[in-house]
């Protein structure tokens, strides 16, 4: 089980605007602790997704345009967006994380506790 403090500052941050792929890799790095954490990463994403507390998409000149497909397809197009990249996603990334209505709802009780 992954806990909520390792995601809580991407959902709060996303409760307000789209958040780079950066911060939640940050956020993989640090609660991995020694592991691998690109497969952390990918674990956490997938979480996420399957939650349906994010979105993943790009930022088009409409805005958010979300990624279609099932969690594990998301997954993977952002880790082939990221290995294209190195691994830093500055860069060039175009991977974007938007908050869903439940990942605000989480966010928020994030913040009441």
């Amino acid at each position: 089980m992954i806990d909520s403090r390792v995601f809580a500052d991407v959902l709060i941050e996303g409760m307000d605007d789209w958040v780079p792929i950066d911060q939640l890799i940050r956020a993989a790095q640090q609660e991995a602790e020694g592991r691998p954490w690109k497969g952390y990463f990918a674990e956490l994403l997938r979480f996420l997704l399957e939650r349906d507390l994010i979105q993943i998409g790009e930022l088009a000149a409409e805005g958010f345009a979300p990624w279609r497909g099932e969690a594990d397809q998301v997954v993977q197009l952002v880790l082939d967006d990221l290995e294209r990249l190195s691994w830093e996603p500055k860069l060039g990334s175009r991977a974007w994380i938007a908050n869903t209505a439940a990942g605000n709802e989480v966010a928020q009780s994030l913040i009441d506790h």
